[in-house]
């Protein structure tokens, strides 16, 4: 009885840190457009309005500030696989370069799993692969002042033409970056 007492305490506790974890952490994050001038430094612009970043849409070769993060859309090309791995029958692999840079004061942890993602033109959510050949890494710890550059690839069914790349810099946050891709934009 004990026992069972003391493991009731302990979960309700557990709970309560999770909950307070994911209130303190739920900040709402717009994204602003950044205008580069020079490829070694990002600039920041004056914050625009926060309903108008909201509603904006980004495209390739955009630079956006989220919060202390500052995201960048390089590039975006096909992979055809190699002769071991090759994507399935109907479905190509779309591969993203991009590049992440940290103005904040203390360093962040990035995530390609939690902080990326891609919809087609019917809003389905495409699954992320890891047999694409792809250049670097979008995982690990981002230290203060610091650029992070790789690529990340998603399976993608023949024939679609559009998709939705989406930057979200917030785990347990609000906001995100809205990327629209058509097939013209990707090498």
């Amino acid at each position: 009885m004990k026992k069972q007492y003391y493991l009731s305490i302990i979960s309700v506790l557990i709970l309560v840190v999770f909950v307070i974890i994911a209130i303190g952490s739920g900040d709402t994050t717009e994204p602003e457009r950044v205008e580069r001038e020079e490829a070694d430094s990002i600039p920041v612009e004056e914050p625009i309005d926060e309903t108008e970043a909201a509603n904006e849409t980004f495209y390739l070769g955009d630079t956006v500030k989220m919060g202390d993060l500052i995201f960048t859309l390089n590039s975006i090309r096909w992979d055809q696989g190699s002769e071991f791995m090759k994507p399935d029958p109907g479905e190509k692999w779309i591969v993203f370069d991009c590049t992440i840079e940290n103005a904040g004061d203390s360093a962040t942890n990035i995530s390609s799993l939690a902080m990326f993602s891609l919809y087609d033109e019917e809003h389905y959510s495409c699954s992320m692969t890891i047999f694409a050949d792809t250049k670097g890494s979008l995982d690990g710890e981002l230290g203060a002042g610091r650029k992070m550059r790789g690529e990340i690839a998603f399976d993608v069914e023949e024939g679609q033409s559009k998709w939705e790349f989406i930057f979200k810099p917030e785990m347990f946050g609000f906001g995100q970056a809205i990327f629209e891709i058509t097939d013209a934009d990707v090498n």
